[in-house]
């Protein structure tokens, strides 16, 4: 399904479910696994349907698996660093051949595992002993977790989210010597801008100098006014007069059959793998249009099989996408192919700024978005700039909002 495009420079080994497989340092697992051969990650809760990685970007669970002993990590954005233990969860068998998978056939409709049997005495006992494995969430971590230190750190201003929008906002406060504390889940900084290597220089040249940096951390909730931030090692409780949420977009979907298929990835994911030096080995169909089809488009060339999202039928395959449907003036016709991109509109990332109080506007297209004016603002000491106001990624336009955003804090 995928090559990589050169050899490794910093080689190391990782181990899936026992077996010795080679990865770069630094790229997400679930690149090295998939750059590997290894298409199937996961299986969905309940039901156990092939998963794999979708998003790239930890908006999926499809790449959720076992870590060094701890359940449900997100593959994607865990960076390999060698010798780690990634290991199946959820499986009767083995990733490729779940026999929970039956529970697809016996439950067409699906199932509410919390009440299952319940009522039956006899039954009721029996069934909570596998139903944390049937329901997908995992056996417990091998050792006992322990207690983590948690600390204050005040600022002038807290920015969740280092992509494009959060790292110029940064900057530009910094400069003006605004203490300024940025969060963000990655395995680096840059976010979107990790995905376009031609970008390399704007990405280094927005580094934060002066700024206390979070990575691999998740800005977990707003209380009180405090941005409580959850890394590896402790937990932060921030306070800042003003927040500033980048957090983004969820890459789109589409509804058609088989979407869900290991194969299917948003477009964006595909150029983060690119990135990575990890490409498609055969030609491939991308449906849609926007940025990250035509990023895919320029890069690849004729490899890429464009159409449109309303002609796509659906995608075929049991274990893996086989081929795809799409329909013309003609009638219907099958393209195979290992692999599709979505392009679709993204959904705003609100759900931590309307935590904070921020209002939300409802888009056909795209879901809520965060409610701001021209500048950014959402309210009392809240801003909002980027995809998570509902603007499309665009390099430029996101850095004249966030440059916008950065003057209206300063009051300029």
């Amino acid at each position: 399904m995928f090559r990589r495009t050169g050899p490794l420079r910093d080689p190391v080994t990782v181990y899936l479910d026992g077996s010795a497989l080679p990865a770069e340092r630094g790229e997400p697992l679930a690149v090295s696994l998939l750059a590997a051969g290894k298409t199937i990650l996961s299986r969905s809760p309940k039901l156990h349907r092939p998963r794999s990685a979708s998003c790239m970007r930890g908006g999926c669970e499809g790449c959720l698996m076992r870590v060094q002993g701890t359940p449900n990590v997100m593959t994607c954005l865990e960076p390999a660093r060698g010798d780690e233990r990634i290991e199946s969860q959820n499986v009767v068998g083995s990733r490729k051949a779940d026999l929970l998978r039956v529970n697809d056939w016996l439950f067409p409709h699906g199932f509410d595992h919390h009440h299952f049997m319940t009522d039956v005495p006899a039954l009721g006992p029996l069934v909570q002993s596998f139903a944390r494995k049937i329901s997908g969430l995992g056996r417990l971590p091998s050792e006992a977790q322990p207690m983590q230190p948690a600390r204050r750190v005040d600022a002038d201003v807290v920015v969740i989210g280092a992509g494009l929008a959060g790292l110029v906002v940064t900057r530009r406060l910094e400069a003006r010597g605004k203490r300024v504390v940025l969060v963000d889940d990655g395995v680096r900084i840059g976010g979107s801008l990790n995905a376009l290597p031609d970008r390399t220089e704007l990405c280094d040249s927005l580094r934060p100098k002066e700024a206390t940096v979070f990575v691999r951390a998740t800005a977990a909730g707003v209380y009180l006014g405090e941005v409580v931030v959850a890394t590896a090692d402790e937990a932060v409780v921030v306070r800042a007069n003003d927040k500033v949420f980048a957090t983004g977009a969820h890459d789109g979907v589409l509804a058609f059959g088989g979407n869900d298929l290991p194969g299917v990835f948003s477009a964006r994911a595909l150029c983060v793998m690119l990135a990575y030096g990890v490409e498609p080995e055969e030609a491939f169909v991308v449906v849609g249009d926007g940025f990250w089809a035509d990023e895919l488009g320029r890069r690849l060339g004729d490899r890429v099989i464009r159409i449109g999202e309303d002609a796509i039928v659906g995608v075929r395959g049991t274990s893996g996408v086989k081929s795809v449907t799409v329909r013309d003036g003609q009638g219907e016709k099958t393209i195979r192919t290992k692999v599709v991109g979505v392009s679709s509109h993204g959904a705003p990332a609100f759900e931590l700024a309307a935590q904070a109080g921020a209002s939300v506007r409802f888009e056909a297209d795209r879901g809520y978005a965060i409610e701001c004016d021209r500048n950014g603002r959402a309210g009392d000491g809240l801003w909002a700039v980027g995809e998570c106001t509902g603007q499309p990624f665009d390099v430029d336009g996101i850095m004249e909002a966030a440059e916008r955003c950065a003057r209206a804090i300063l009051g300029e």
